[in-house]
């Protein structure tokens, strides 16, 4: 799953290259700030590019339904920051007319999460190992607020089946064929993803091959006073790498 992530940190050119062009990226950059860490329960805005603008990011409230809302959502209390591809074209599934109509590309340049070790848990970073920002399947919706009647832009993110390094990352559960990563779109698969029927879209939820990313233990993204850790807030440093005895030694020497 991802809940914690990275985005808008580099220059313009270099989303540029991956989606668009470089004063679309630039005029995004003015009006969102470089985001080194970002966690999806505090429901923060993401860069979207939607298929109904697919020349145009706009920024969307990450929480395809906003969390003070969610409990209500089949009488249950819901987390909607990523949505499972093996649900999401049901019909049951809250994200089913979505799925069929309004899917979008999210631009991360990378995101957190956590390897556990003798009940201990790790941060690491995830980046392409090119450094480059990637692009994100996703869902999106336009949300009424019922206290106002003031419309908000709303994501989600895919998540699929898990490649070996990212169920190793992510091991608890340990690594099944029901382990899972964000769908991370390859280039040739935008078009197809965006304007693709629903079985089309289907068909590409792949995991990211092998061998792509780059995943370290990173600096805490939260305060654990128990472990005397102390989260440095939303700086570059967050990124950098941190050596955890422990987790060098269960490791032998890994990292």
């Amino acid at each position: 799953m991802c809940y914690d992530a990275a985005t808008m940190a580099k220059k313009a050119k270099h989303y540029a290259q991956r989606y668009g062009d470089t004063d679309m990226w630039e005029q995004v950059k003015i009006k969102y700030p470089a985001m080194y860490h970002l966690n999806g329960f505090d429901e923060p805005d993401l860069p979207v590019i939607t298929n109904e603008q697919p020349d145009r990011v706009s920024l969307h409230h990450w929480a395809f339904v906003p969390f003070v809302y969610a409990p209500q959502i089949h009488g249950r209390p819901m987390n909607t920051l990523n949505a499972r591809n093996d649900k999401i074209f049901t019909s049951s599934s809250i994200y089913r007319e979505s799925a069929n109509s309004r899917r979008c590309l999210v631009m991360l340049d990378g995101f957190f999460d956590h390897h556990k070790k003798e009940g201990i848990a790790y941060p690491h970073y995830v980046r392409l190992k090119t450094d480059e920002p990637f692009l994100v399947g996703g869902l999106w919706q336009t949300f009424q607020d019922p206290r106002d009647g003031i419309p908000i832009d709303t994501v989600t993110l895919v998540t699929g089946p898990a490649n070996k390094e990212m169920a190793w990352v992510h091991n608890e559960p340990a690594y099944s064929p029901d382990s899972r990563m964000i769908f991370i779109v390859p280039k040739e698969h935008d078009e197809l993803w965006l304007h693709g029927t629903p079985e089309e879209a289907a068909e590409i939820i792949q995991p990211l091959p092998d061998g792509l990313l780059e995943y370290y233990p990173c600096q805490p993204i939260k305060d654990n006073k128990k472990l005397n850790r102390k989260y440095s807030g939303n700086v570059p440093e967050v990124q950098q790498r941190k050596y955890y005895p422990k987790l060098e030694e269960i490791q032998g020497g890994l990292f």
